[in-house]
């Protein structure tokens, strides 16, 4: 008989993609503890972001709503634009209108300093993140952006998820009711730096990124752009200073490693805070979600950072864990705006009416059920305009769709293509085969009929 939780722990890993060890991950991945959380719950192997973008998926995660819906689609789009402020209509607001007491370090939500809402929470540890003097020679010449560097300090030099991850496990106490943790560790976000044990545990050369393409990386060979048309290439190639900069200066292999040494120091910190769940006996009394909001492209189809509809861009690690969640995966696809309908439904709670979010808690007693059946997501360009123009994607079990703001496509067969390298319609002709066909008109029907207008950007 399914119990009622009395707590939520709410965890979140900033930029983490599917290089984690439960998902396949990269080769050299080192997640123990998020292999140990995924080993008892439910791990959502198809999980997506409604946007590639810290803002707007967030904004989606948070408040439940499609960003087609809030009209939050880009990071210059802020959730207060579309929500008011002190009106506690996040899903951290509500469950403190429901009685919980809320307590939060990290990034939770996307919000600058002048815009954090003090109303969602009961306590909340604010602090600033640290600065780093430059590393690598790629963030010293500066061309890729003054937050892109990458590189070990020492391991006694604590940062912004040390004190962060410290702070939400001082909250945590044993024969804790009505409480609702919230924790978002800040790493593997740019810049790459992490303590020089999580390098030491890495080979002195990493592997090259799975599905990268060639058999090596190189920044020159856009022969990878050859089946997507022009507006897919145009989304690749909007990182193309970082793809060259790391290609100059040799850094390539350094920036993965990197990037997977601040996974372990992630994996690292949600460690601590499991092993003080252990000691406060509390998982029989507390529902567990850890999330992700998007991916991260290390090179695939000479790709670099978010901001494309690919599937390393969106797939991200989802699980629940605790309060009688038996160890399980599934394979239906679902986004993470489906978070905040699961929990008011696991924790027995009224679930609000203008979620957008499908409930999630069928899946903990059949995980192979199947439920809306696709994850739909967003993005585009020209944010910052009266005009912006919008492309969507839809991924369903076997395939991924994208229609961008021109009428061109791409289709993608996941169960012979996992790394997306073949465009079923690179060859736009009036004489696809009629599977194709049917298959591309099933596809589209799975994507939203209108969008809103996207919320104008202003001054925050």
């Amino acid at each position: 008989m399914s119990t009622t939780p009395k707590n939520v722990l709410f965890l979140s890993i900033e930029d983490l993609n599917d290089w984690i060890e439960p998902l396949g991950g990269h080769p050299d991945t080192l997640t123990p503890n998020l292999t140990r959380l995924a080993n008892r719950g439910l791990l959502c192997e198809n999980a997506y972001a409604e946007a590639p973008a810290c803002s707007p998926s967030r904004t989606a995660t948070l408040f439940g709503k499609h960003p087609w819906t809030s009209g939050v689609y880009a990071n210059n789009h802020k959730s207060h634009f579309a929500f008011d402020h002190g009106a506690k209509q996040s899903l951290v607001g509500r469950f403190k209108d429901a009685g919980f007491e809320t307590y939060g370090a990290g990034k939770v939500f996307h919000v600058a300093p002048n815009h954090f809402d003090a109303a969602d929470w009961t306590d909340y540890n604010r602090r600033d993140i640290e600065q780093f003097d430059a590393i690598s020679r790629t963030r010293e010449v500066g061309k890729a952006g003054g937050n892109t560097d990458f590189g070990a300090i020492e391991d006694d030099d604590l940062q912004y998820d040390d004190f962060n991850t410290k702070w939400i496990i001082d909250q945590i106490k044993a024969g804790d009711t009505g409480k609702f943790w919230a924790l978002g560790i800040y790493r593997p976000h740019l810049p790459f730096i992490a303590p020089k044990r999580c390098f030491d545990r890495l080979p002195d050369v990493v592997a090259d990124p799975p599905g990268l393409g060639l058999n090596r990386f190189d920044p020159d060979n856009e022969t990878l752009h050859h089946p997507l048309p022009k507006a897919g290439q145009g989304m690749a190639n909007n990182s193309r200073v970082l793809r060259n900069q790391l290609n100059r200066h040799g850094e390539y292999k350094d920036f993965l490693r990197a990037y997977l040494a601040c996974i372990n120091y992630a994996d690292e910190l949600l460690g601590k805070v499991l092993d003080h769940m252990d000691a406060c006996d509390l998982w029989d009394d507390t529902l567990v979600v850890l999330w992700s909001d998007h991916g991260w492209q290390l090179g695939e189809k000479l790709a670099f950072r978010k901001f494309t509809l690919w599937e390393r861009s969106l797939r991200v690690p989802l699980m629940f864990a605790g309060a009688d969640i038996a160890p399980s995966r599934s394979a239906e696809p679902v986004t993470l705006t489906d978070i905040a309908p699961t929990l008011f439904s696991k924790m027995g709670l009224d679930c609000p009416d203008d979620f957008d979010g499908q409930d999630l808690t069928p899946l903990f007693d059949d995980p192979t059920i199947q439920l809306r059946g696709h994850a739909t997501a967003v993005w585009g360009k020209g944010f910052r305009s009266d005009g912006p123009q919008l492309a969507m994607s839809s991924r369903s079990r076997t395939h991924r769709y994208i229609l961008y703001w021109d009428g061109t496509e791409e289709l993608y067969d996941h169960r012979t293509d996992p790394f997306e390298h073949t465009n079923l319609l690179a060859e736009q002709s009036d004489d696809l085969s009629e599977d194709l066909e049917t298959l591309r008109e099933t596809m589209q029907l799975l994507l939203p009929e209108d969008f809103a207008d996207p919320v104008q950007a202003r001054p925050i």
